[in-house]
């Protein structure tokens, strides 16, 4: 793919480090460490990176935490060997406010010009620590960045955090906004990530007529030993029938997109909302809530977060190192 003709205001927003290794740390301005510790299993790495974004707390749209984890994000993407690019962009709330936030892009190249994007927004809402929505998608891609750094890749990979996903999937929407024809018909797929760590059941979605990514990712999942599952004919809108995630502009794009999440569609109305048995969370919900703080989720369900780390991270370096569209 053409390198995405985006507004680049700089190339690194935090100077380039040295390749991964145990020591030294790098943080960002307010002092928060970036994790170069690549030992362990694919969950404990990730783990590194949600606690991080979790210490950073709820990360609204716009706000400053969420610039402090834009520039955590940037730090580990240099620590890996990789230059940021930034792509900013400003948006209008639901209640008029002025939101200004920008997406970091990272960018490694693959044996073929055509690209898959992984994805994750790195706001949160305004309750809790946002360490499910979305710290854990943003810790995945992160991981998942690190330990193909190095290795060959059957296409160019696109890593993308998303800014102000909560306040409206402004992030999203920007980048794919600012596609030519060309660069869109370049792109294979798109792999969403949000909120990948709290739920009672791994899924992963996709639109049934491009299933293709979907169908290998649970092949191989079933392969090797770990339960991932979908939703046919997944509905992922809102009461109001809004779409809920930042795939949905990819998809109006016409382009290929599949969604990993953990949550239980067996539980309350349904619909993916219920996340775990009422009797935790807020009826169930650990989302956009108080609930969503690593803390509590190690408490209530001790071993889940790494099991769901390390189950998405090891899928999606399955995906990006193996995976070839037919």
């Amino acid at each position: 793919m053409r390198k995405i003709s985006i507004l680049v205001l700089f190339a690194l927003l935090i100077g380039a480090c040295a390749p991964l290794s145990l020591t030294p740390q790098i943080t960002t301005e307010e002092g928060t460490p970036v994790v170069v510790d690549y030992g362990g299993t694919n969950g404990e790495i990730a783990r590194r990176y949600l606690a991080a974004m979790n210490e950073i707390g709820a990360r609204w749209s716009g706000s400053a935490e969420e610039a402090e984890a834009g520039q955590y994000i940037v730090a580990a993407f240099a620590q890996m060997g990789y230059a940021s690019e930034f792509q900013p962009f400003s948006a209008t709330g639901d209640e008029g406010e002025a939101i200004d936030s920008a997406n970091i892009i990272a960018v490694k190249e693959g044996d073929s010009s055509k690209v898959i994007i992984v994805g994750a927004h790195y706001d949160s809402g305004e309750e809790g620590r946002g360490a499910d929505d979305n710290g854990s998608g943003v810790a995945v891609m992160l991981a998942a960045a690190g330990l193909v750094a190095d290795a060959p890749t059957p296409y160019t990979l696109y890593f993308i955090a998303f800014g102000a996903e909560e306040a409206g999937l402004f992030g999203s929407d920007a980048f794919v906004s600012a596609l030519g024809a060309g660069e869109i018909q370049d792109i294979v797929l798109f792999i969403n990530l949000d909120s990948v760590s709290a739920g009672d059941i791994a899924y992963v979605y996709s639109p049934e007529n491009e299933a293709e990514a979907r169908n290998w990712a649970m092949d191989w999942a079933g392969t090797n030993g770990y339960d991932l599952q979908t939703i046919r004919n997944v509905d992922l809108s809102d009461e109001d029938g809004y779409t809920t995630g930042d795939h949905a502009a990819f998809d109006q794009a016409g382009i290929a997109w599949i969604y990993f999440e953990a949550t239980n569609w067996n539980l309350g109305d349904q619909d993916g909302y219920t996340q775990v048995d009422t009797q935790y969370g807020e009826e169930g919900a650990i989302i956009h809530a108080r609930y969503d703080d690593l803390d509590y989720l190690d408490e209530v369900f001790p071993g889940r977060v790494d099991q769901r780390l390390d189950l998405f991270v090891t899928v999606l370096h399955a995906l990006l190192t193996q995976f070839q569209m037919p």
